[in-house]
């Protein structure tokens, strides 16, 4: 399944509130819900770099977790995706959530994955 197509699948997030954030050890994973449907899930294994109007912050920042908290009930507004560059998640507060998909900052096979409202990975 190419990347293009994955994507569109995670602009199912779009008018989505964020519900949980989730810190596992080397990754982050992050639930959203919709409409009243089963809620949707997106990992992020290279950890995000969060932006807000003054400032950015990696996971080293003492405030990360709690910004990354602050989105709990945020709504998604946008998706954008820019091959092998970034995917950014923008919240209705205007703080972007950004995942590198450069080569060099991957920890793992994969940057993210995405698994639909009804279970199924998407990628």
């Amino acid at each position: 399944m190419s990347i293009e197509h994955s994507v569109r699948h995670l602009n199912d997030i779009v008018d989505s509130e964020m519900s949980s954030v989730v810190f596992i050890r080397d990754y982050i994973q992050f639930i959203f819900e919709k409409d009243n449907k089963e809620p949707m899930g997106f990992s992020a294994f290279t950890l995000p770099i969060i932006k807000t109007e003054l400032s950015s912050y990696t996971r080293t920042d003492i405030t990360y977790c709690n910004i990354l908290c602050s989105l709990i009930n945020q709504t998604v507004t946008k998706v954008d995706f820019e091959d092998d560059v970034a995917i950014s998640l923008v919240f209705e507060n205007n703080v972007v959530v950004e995942i590198s998909l450069k080569e060099e900052d991957y920890v793992g096979p994969e940057a993210a994955e995405f698994s639909s409202g009804n279970g199924q990975t998407v990628w």
